[in-house]
């Protein structure tokens, strides 16, 4: 994972930074990139992340950047954009999102009063802006090593806390911890305050699409995962059995050389297990798959707050012990990046739900009533055809998930788009809490080609009832990329199910996890109700009420709070 640090000033350079500097000097995981007037940039590994310059000195860009063409970017600088002085720092960004994609920050005006934050909209690099000590700080972590002076006196945000519960993706663009402020992915955040939304999925979901768009998806994915891995030492790549992972390794056997580990994990048995399926992807390819079972392990207070001490809450590290053995197979095959099929049922539409019909009729008229995709979304979703017309006519249809993103920065503009639009880009909007850390993050580039912008841009062009083809989740990608998947995959309608098995990590876990939750900080400041959870956290409720999702949801989130407030976080 991307980790860095920026420390901007204006116009003297302050004297905390002489002690930032020192602490630098001290270290063997971290180094100083950029040394300049106004900046001083650290970055975490020895060649890693890349840093660029951005032309006419109007900053830097952390992180992967490739140009729209796909052609190579310089090594250390981004001088293929038309960026000019007169430009603001808006513009610069505007350009930035119009000419280049990738995973990256841009720090624009580093030192000047019209500095700048702009975050790639695939939000795979992480961005918290803070003030202190006569500094403004940007950066995806707030190492312990930073000096006392540094760190602005923290306070937690309840209400924001709150609805992590609620909704975990929302800690993937809101602080929980005061005074930063989150820098949401594809938007620009000015050092003075305030954010501008630049990159808005509403904008493509409007464009005009063609026949031709859903098949150029094969080639535009090829290329993305081109450059992703162009540069890696070894690329690892998982094999679930499903089917966007199964379309990636498509993708990465064009030249499997690069990839040094296949890799399927999967549980002992029931529907967990899709070793069948991976197995038929791995013999189509000649690929070498390592299977590796999940072993179910039992939380302790090490497991759940390794990964609480980042910004963000560690809800894409819930499986502590599966977590913990790919960052071991990582590290034993030297691989620097992890090629993963995340992402996938979002950008290419895997929601069971009657709406996505009003998007045909609005597109259809009324004679789309009487077609076989009516029927066949039915199908789909286990209903019946009136109940299917039914949800998609009724005045002001919409997903429930929408009204849990209402007011997040991605659904600007899109009142008057179909609901299965909207829904679209909320599932995408939702997934943004991938690129969360965890342990394997640490340790290897987590690539996710289904969620980098040319692949959000291209999806999000495609009408609702393109992308479900037949009535059918990924319908447009199961026929475009039909001659690259074993017929097990293409034709598969069921899904793996791992909810056993965690519950059962759960279960044998709640010695610990009672008196974690019930005597802990969340239950202490009133966050969850200290009854409700006693009552939960039984094998009772385990098993009658499919608890085990939102229990490790709240130990997730008091992990990450014990971890602050032992690095001194306090209440409002």
């Amino acid at each position: 994972m991307v980790a860095f640090l920026a420390f901007r000033w204006r116009p003297a350079e302050p004297a905390a930074l002489v002690q930032a500097r020192k602490a630098l000097d001290e270290l063997t995981d971290w180094r100083i990139a950029v040394d300049a007037p106004g900046l001083v940039l650290a970055v975490r590994g020895p060649n890693w992340p890349a840093v660029r310059r951005l032309p006419a000195g109007r900053g830097w860009v952390v992180g992967d950047l490739h140009r729209r063409d796909f052609r190579p970017v310089e090594a250390d600088a981004a001088d293929h954009l038309m960026v000019s002085q007169s430009m603001s720092a808006l513009q610069v960004a505007q350009r930035l999102c119009e000419d280049a994609w990738g995973r990256y920050v841009a720090l624009i005006d580093p030192g000047a009063s019209s500095e700048a934050v702009f975050r790639d909209p695939s939000g795979a690099v992480d961005a918290f802006t803070w003030r202190a000590a006569g500094l403004s700080m940007v950066g995806s972590h707030m190492p312990e090593w930073l000096p006392a002076s540094l760190v602005p006196p923290l306070q937690f945000d309840w209400p924001v806390i709150a609805r992590w519960l609620v909704d975990s993706s929302q800690a993937a663009i809101t602080s929980g911890l005061l005074p930063l402020r989150s820098v949401t992915p594809g938007a620009v955040s000015a050092s003075a305050g305030g954010e501008v939304q630049v990159w808005r999925p509403a904008v493509f979901a409007r464009r005009a699409t063609n026949a031709a768009t859903g098949e150029a998806l094969p080639a535009l994915l090829d290329a993305c995962v081109d450059a992703e891995t162009a540069g890696a030492s070894v690329v690892a790549a998982e094999i679930s059995g499903g089917l966007d992972s199964a379309i990636l390794a498509s993708s990465l056997a064009r030249n499997a050389g690069r990839v040094g580990l296949w890799m399927n994990y999967h549980a002992a048995e029931g529907s967990g297990d899709e070793r069948a399926f991976a197995r038929d992807v791995a013999g189509l390819w000649g690929l070498p798959l390592t299977e590796m079972v999940k072993t179910p392990f039992v939380y302790d207070a090490q497991k759940v707050e390794e990964t609480g001490a980042g910004l963000r809450p560690g809800f894409h590290a819930l499986d502590a012990g599966g977590d913990a053995d790919i960052a071991a197979r990582l590290a034993a095959a030297s691989a620097d990046r992890l090629v993963s099929g995340q992402g996938g049922d979002m950008a290419l539409f895997n929601l069971p739900t009657g709406l996505i019909v009003a998007d045909h009729l609005r597109r259809a008229g009324f004679a789309g009533l009487g077609s076989d995709y009516v029927l066949q979304v039915a199908r789909w979703t286990r209903q019946s055809v009136w109940r299917t017309l039914g949800q998609a006519v009724r005045p002001g249809a919409a997903w429930p998930g929408e009204a849990l993103a209402a007011d997040h920065p991605w659904m600007a503009d899109t009142r008057g788009l179909p609901p299965g639009k909207r829904a679209h880009i909320v599932m995408l909007a939702q997934k943004l809490s991938t690129h969360i850390e965890n342990r394997r993050g640490r340790q290897a580039e987590v690539l996710t080609p289904f969620l980098v912008q040319p692949m959000l841009e291209h999806c999000l062009a495609i009408p609702v009832p393109d992308l479900t083809a037949g009535g059918r989740d990924r319908g447009l990608a199961r026929r475009v990329f039909a001659d690259r998947l074993p017929p097990s995959v293409l034709n598969r309608r069921d899904k793996g199910e791992l909810s056993a098995f965690y519950a059962r990590v759960v279960a044998d876990s709640l010695p610990f996890l009672r008196p974690y939750l019930l005597e802990g900080v969340l239950a202490g400041e009133g966050v969850i109700d200290r009854d409700t959870f006693e009552r939960r956290l039984t094998i009772e409720a385990l098993i009658w009420q499919a608890e085990s999702a939102g229990i490790m949801s709240a130990v997730t989130v008091e992990a990450w709070l014990r971890c602050w407030r032992r690095r001194g976080a306090g209440s409002v």
